[in-house]
């Protein structure tokens, strides 16, 4: 089977959050299993400090435009550690810039024409290639725009809709006044879906027009239906309830391995470890003490987030419980929203136990993950979540709210607990999660079974590959009946 997969952004070429760990690794995982899959991106600055001189695989292609004529470029290179090919499509003026969506805080006014020539050209590039996907793979509102534009072209492949996020903020709206830019066939009963006279949905675009359609964990596929977590996008995701799958996301068990971690340098005082020998976490709590300027405590417990510092992960939970928890350390590594920025910088001012680094820093995330005790995640909505994931693979015990892909990857109860949950969206059930939390740590023999339980989960990739495979194959039906 031949599968190409757009995305805006993939690790480790361009990244802005969870998407582009999915674009980066799934892929790998597909070809493993022996599908011809290609990724497709676009090239940004970011792309040539990974790979100095991609081949040109593509001197010059004509991309239509509504109106007019534009054109592109294409490289090619391989994802590194794999043999899966991916394709950057060039366009100075639409993507030679250093954000991927818009500078720090914002985003760019012509979006919408950015990322409709993205996938305008996903297609044009095809034919000068050679080579044609059974199935095209669309992630996010950012290559929805491509499920319409092969139905109403009537193209034989197949489209899968990825939706990693849903939230209000996550679905490409854009004005009634620049929805031409996307050039959709409103003659197409099925346009007004995703365009009213308000303005044009991208998602709802994804959700409306694709084979089929999947989200990224289980229980987020059921949250979704709920018009208070489906943001404007539950009906179509209610009446298309027989398209849609929740599949897990994985984690690249290559990348995410504490035994083999080249940022757990020994000159820095870390240690690599593993499930069997587990010294080395020891080590490298010590050494994230000494680099984040903490006090050197074995016994103290240290509480992280690495996160985007925005409403959606909990961080108002979080700024009311951290002064509360007493006789912990606490790790933060993030940005965003400048309000909780403020706030972790004066506590970290005000306390010798409390150390914030902000902005993003790759290496220093990795020794997070291996030096912490606890990860904390007590986000209002996750749609699955990959912190956590993480975390667990380097036996750091999450402490999360059940939410989407929390839910399903971290268990307190039953026969091997892995972490610590709360339900109900408050400060007080978040500090009771933590107090249970710091009160197994106390118990030598609780937390070591913790620990191992948590190093001996699986949220590798493979299992979710095998369900992506069986839903091509289902898209593939679909869009064979649709063309009969």
């Amino acid at each position: 089977m031949k599968v190409l997969f757009v995305s805006a952004e993939v690790t480790p070429f361009a990244k802005v959050g969870g998407l582009a760990d999915v674009a980066g690794s799934l892929p790998k995982a597909l070809h493993h299993f022996g599908l011809d899959i290609r990724v497709l991106m676009p090239k940004y600055p970011s792309v040539l400090q990974v790979v100095e001189n991609p081949s040109r695989a593509v001197d010059a292609c004509a991309v239509p435009m509504p109106g007019w004529t534009s054109g592109c470029a294409l490289d090619e290179a391989l994802i590194p550690d794999s043999e899966v090919p991916i394709y950057f499509v060039e366009h100075n003026q639409y993507f030679w810039r250093e954000g991927v969506y818009g500078p720090p805080g914002g985003a760019y006014s012509d979006n919408l024409e950015r990322l409709s020539f993205l996938c305008r050209a996903a297609l044009a590039v095809l034919e000068p290639l050679g080579w044609q996907p059974d199935v095209i793979h669309l992630n996010d509102w950012h290559t929805a725009l491509i499920a319409p534009l092969v139905k109403q072209r009537r193209l034989p492949m197949a489209t899968v809709f990825t939706a990693h996020n849903l939230g209000g903020a996550y679905q490409g709206q854009f004005p009634r006044d620049v929805a031409w830019v996307a050039g959709v066939d409103e003659s197409d009963p099925c346009t007004s879906k995703y365009l009213t006279s308000e303005g044009i949905n991208l998602a709802r675009c994804g959700l409306a027009c694709a084979d089929k359609i999947s989200t990224v964990s289980p229980t987020y596929a059921r949250e979704v239906l709920d018009p208070v977590v489906g943001g404007g996008v539950s009906d179509l995701i209610r009446a298309r309830a027989d398209d849609v799958r929740g599949i897990l996301n994985g984690i690249d068990y290559d990348f995410w391995n504490p035994s083999i971690d080249e940022a757990l340098d020994e000159v820095d005082g870390y240690a690599k470890f593993d499930v069997a020998n587990k010294e080395g976490k020891k080590r490298c709590k010590a050494a994230l003490q000494a680099e984040m300027g903490l006090p050197i405590e074995p016994d103290t417990p240290i509480i992280a987030m690495v996160t985007r510092l925005d409403d959606q992960k909990g961080l108002d939970l979080a700024e009311a419980v951290l002064p509360r928890v007493q006789e912990v350390q606490w790790v933060i590594l993030g940005s965003g929203a400048l309000k909780y920025e403020a706030f972790f910088r004066d506590e970290a001012s005000r306390s010798a136990n409390v150390a914030v680094y902000l902005g993003f820093n790759e290496r220093l995330a990795h020794r997070i993950y291996a030096g912490a005790d606890l990860f904390l995640m007590p986000s209002r909505y996750e749609p699955c979540g990959l912190g956590q994931m993480i975390a667990l693979r380097y036996g750091t015990v999450p402490v999360v709210r059940a939410t989407g892909g929390l839910a399903d990857t971290v268990h307190e109860g039953g026969e091997c607990p892995n972490g610590f949950v709360f339900e109900d969206y408050t400060a007080e059930a978040l500090q009771a999660a933590l107090e249970r939390a710091l009160q197994a740590y106390r118990d030598p023999d609780t937390w070591a079974r913790l620990v191992d339980n948590a190093m001996n989960c699986d949220f590798s990739w493979r299992a979710s590959a095998r369900e992506y495979i069986q839903l091509y194959e289902e898209a593939r039906a679909h869009r064979k009946a649709a063309l009969q």
